[in-house]
């Protein structure tokens, strides 16, 4: 399976989740390493619009294809624990919870969560703590080539 993240040129290859630790986000708490992927490089996109001004992304941000093998078992989110108001910004804190735990217990390299902004697609959180995590492969990497209407 592929999946996709953006990120800027300086961070693009550091795979450890050091951001989500140190920032915490929807399915971590701060001082949990996880590495955020989307099933879309456009999910990506819409990810990176809602999280940061359009004005700051320049020609420094890159994108990278990972490779999650297909033989590597993944946990999916039981629907049962998104609560009405799941997709709330600033993240509640029952959806930290859930991903931190998941994080803590480290059965499984992959978690498959609803994107909080398109939920009819999905995320995939990679734990980089995972004994499964080297079998992870990057397979592609480019220049986020947006069209200028969207940069406005």
């Amino acid at each position: 399976m592929k999946v996709y993240r953006i990120a800027k040129q300086n961070f693009i290859n550091d795979l450890s989740g050091e951001g989500a630790r140190l920032f915490g986000g929807r399915w971590n708490k701060r001082g949990f390493n996880v590495l955020y992927t989307s099933q879309h490089l456009s999910l990506s996109v819409l990810e990176l619009l809602v999280h940061i001004d359009m004005k700051f992304v320049k020609e420094d941000f890159r994108f990278i294809e990972i490779d999650l093998p297909d033989d590597i078992k993944q946990s999916k989110l039981p629907t049962s624990i998104l609560k009405k108001e799941w997709r709330h910004n600033p993240p509640l804190s029952f959806t930290q919870d859930y991903g931190s735990e998941w994080l803590q217990q480290n059965k499984n390299l992959i978690l498959k969560v609803p994107s909080a902004v398109l939920p009819n697609e999905f995320n995939y959180l990679i734990n980089p703590n995972h004994k499964d995590f080297s079998k992870i492969k990057i397979v592609k990497k480019g220049f986020l080539d947006l069209d200028q209407r969207v940069l406005k």
